[in-house]
């Protein structure tokens, strides 16, 4: 009892002492306390999670590696097992196959040859194909490694008897199980029988090379993304490739049988520092993949924890803001108010001040303040409405330069076709034409979603894809996440149509436009490029000022700073007898309201 009591006066004592403090005393005071508060509480929290929560996220992003090499990995061989098919269904080697004989015939090796080499040549992931027949013959087309071998090698494999058995089946071997041997790297064989697709009989055995390179740059990629190393091993625990790492490091995770298991996560001492090791069997070929990370340079985690130490220090600030409108709630609320205010309108915030006052000098100061802000907003707000009208009339006059021209040479395509008897593509012109103007019209709409000026876009290049017949192919490279933007209407039509008449019209051969759509940041960008006849600095020039024929360019660089001001950027690049590139880049907006 006698110790609470003790207790209650120090505290009224301190209390007495700290309320007849100077202002600025008791503030230093109250926020020194809170930090002090606010930091152990931090520290302790950081050490808490750091030991649980951050060692599953690097679990977690390990097996999200793995998962992914695995998919790559898939989609490689996939890739080559049905090219495969495609060489043992083929004409070209059923029949050359089945008329083989055992004196061989330099027609079919020619024929077979040639027929192979399109695929060594065309697909990047394929170093060599090898095709034998019953007779022994050889046929191969290879880009990278050559090796002097015939039928007796392939039989006497210990895998000879597999493919055999398996009737048309593919098996995947390392360097052909022992048949390739390479200084610059591994292969990875797909292994098959060839079978007369009448008699399903054998008539030859094909091999086909996979560069080491095909999975090496499938890793990389992913050990970029996910900050960690990879190797893949075969099922034998053979390195097919793997990071550029410290050999040092696997020696020393095989040796504490660090990926013994199917699928496994640990974290290892190595060298005086720390590695998280995973790995996991692959469930269709029983290859291992491993990552190995090191603890100190997993920068998704440390970015983790930063922003959840950020988030405390948000916390911090929010205190101190509360402790600082309490001490201003007792003392100065009414000059701080009228402070705070008066600092808005340097941003453009025209508020009234609406703290209590009274009849004294303040609220004499607070009432003739009220009523000049008041004044200023309501003239700010004349003045922008009046420009919001202006630009309206001037984007209405860029318009209605746009549109009439197209239709005109629309209707003359029309024409031409009607007179050559083309009716259905007279017919195709005629809905194309309805489903641009459509979009482009849009109910009167000044703005549109990404989504429906593609389709714009699409309609008006196969207007324009009829009329100029095999001047030009177009590439899409279209992010679906941009569909619901909203932006304002043949915001990319112009660009398309200055891509055809002024880029590829008049170049010699066929021409590619490419139209892009991809988020950077807060920004939606938009871009139309074509390999046409592009512009000198000079040409450029005159374009940007409207020394040129033709507004698209110059209109819709207009329109799109009428519509979004200092917050866009219109970017053209060009060189002579290169192409030219116009990228559009603007806030990224959804709903209706984009006009500020």
């Amino acid at each position: 009892m006698q110790n609470k009591f003790r207790l209650k006066s120090i505290y009224k004592v301190l209390r007495n002492k700290y309320l007849n403090l100077k202002i600025s005393s008791k503030i230093t005071i109250y926020f020194s306390v809170l930090f002090i508060i606010s930091t152990l509480a931090i520290t302790f929290a950081y050490k808490k999670i750091n030991s649980t929560y951050m060692t599953e996220k690097i679990e977690q992003s390990s097996f999200e590696a793995l998962e992914r090499a695995q998919l790559n990995i898939n989609t490689i061989i996939n890739d080559v097992s049905n090219t495969s098919k495609m060489i043992i269904s083929s004409s070209e080697i059923q029949d050359n196959l089945q008329y083989s004989n055992e004196h061989g015939s330099l027609e079919i090796q020619n024929n077979i040859n040639k027929y192979l080499m399109q695929f060594t040549n065309f697909n990047p992931n394929i170093a060599s194909i090898y095709i034998f027949d019953n007779y022994g013959n050889r046929y191969y087309s290879e880009n990278v490694i050559y090796k002097n071998f015939d039928i007796n090698d392939i039989k006497n494999k210990y895998w000879y008897k597999q493919i055999i058995d398996k009737q048309g089946g593919y098996i995947i071997r390392l360097n052909g199980g022992g048949l390739f041997h390479s200084k610059e790297g591994n292969y990875v064989s797909l292994i098959r029988v060839i079978n007369d697709i009448n008699t399903q009989k054998k008539i030859g055995i094909l091999i086909i090379n996979i560069s080491e390179e095909a999975f090496y740059n499938s890793i990389v990629r992913i050990g970029d993304k996910y900050g960690t190393n990879l190797i893949i091993k075969n099922e034998n625990g053979e390195v097919i490739t793997k990071s550029k790492m410290d050999e040092r490091i696997l020696i020393e995770a095989e040796r504490q049988n660090a990926f013994e298991n199917d699928k496994g996560f640990s974290i290892r001492k190595i060298d005086e520092s720390d590695y998280i090791i995973s790995n996991m069997k692959t469930d269709t070929y029983g290859w291992n993949l491993i990552t190995i990370s090191e603890y100190s340079q997993l920068s998704k985690q440390a970015q983790y924890m930063k922003s959840f130490i950020l988030f405390f220090i948000s916390i911090v600030f929010m205190l101190i803001a509360c402790g600082s409108i309490i001490i201003s709630r007792l003392i100065t609320r009414p000059l701080i108010k009228l402070h705070e205010s008066m600092m808005g309108v340097e941003y453009g915030e025209f508020k009234p001040v609406n703290t209590p006052t009274y009849k004294d000098e303040v609220g004499e100061l607070k009432k003739v303040y009220n009523i000049m802000i008041f004044q200023i907003k309501t003239l700010l707000d004349k003045i922008r409405e009046d420009e919001k009208f202006k630009r309206k009339a001037e984007l209405e006059i860029l318009m209605s330069q746009v549109k009439p021209h197209f239709l005109y040479n629309t209707f003359d395509t029309i024409s031409s076709l009607a007179l050559l008897g083309e009716n259905r593509k007279v017919y195709d012109v005629v809905k194309a034409l309805g489903v641009f103007y459509r979009t482009s019209l849009s109910n009167g709409k000044d703005i549109v979603t990404v989504e429906e000026e593609i389709k714009t876009v699409k309609s008006y290049l196969m207007i324009q894809g009829i009329r100029y017949k095999d001047k030009f192919e177009v590439k899409y490279d279209l992010d679906p996440n941009c569909n619901h933007f909203m932006i304002i209407k043949l915001i990319l039509q112009p660009l398309v149509e200055n891509a055809i008449y002024h880029g590829l019209r008049n170049k010699a051969g066929k021409g590619l436009i490419k139209i892009s759509t991809f988020e950077e940041g807060e920004m939606l960008v938009l871009s139309v490029e074509d390999d046409g006849l592009g512009m000198d600095e000079m040409q450029l020039k005159k374009v940007m000022e409207g020394k040129t024929p033709g507004i698209g360019v110059r209109a819709t660089k207009e329109r799109v700073r009428i519509f979004y001001g200092e917050k866009s950027e219109f970017i053209v690049k060009s060189e002579k007898d290169e192409g030219t590139k116009i990228t559009i880049k603007i806030p990224k907006k959804v709903g209706e309201v984009i006009y500020e």
